[in-house]
């Protein structure tokens, strides 16, 4: 199951895996937040301008 979610994950759209198997159902498999790109990049900026 992890070798089918890694190779989803590896495509152009990293959401769509989510979007088929469910957010929550792939938080708890995998043990991780899903966020969404745009707020991923926010997350990224403000973290490397406090440093």
């Amino acid at each position: 199951m992890k070798k089918l979610l890694k190779e989803m994950f590896k495509k152009r759209h990293p959401y769509a895996p989510v979007a088929f198997l469910g957010r929550k159902q792939v938080e708890r498999s995998m043990g991780c937040d899903v966020v969404k790109t745009k707020k991923l990049y926010k997350l990224i900026q403000e973290e490397q301008k406090s440093s």
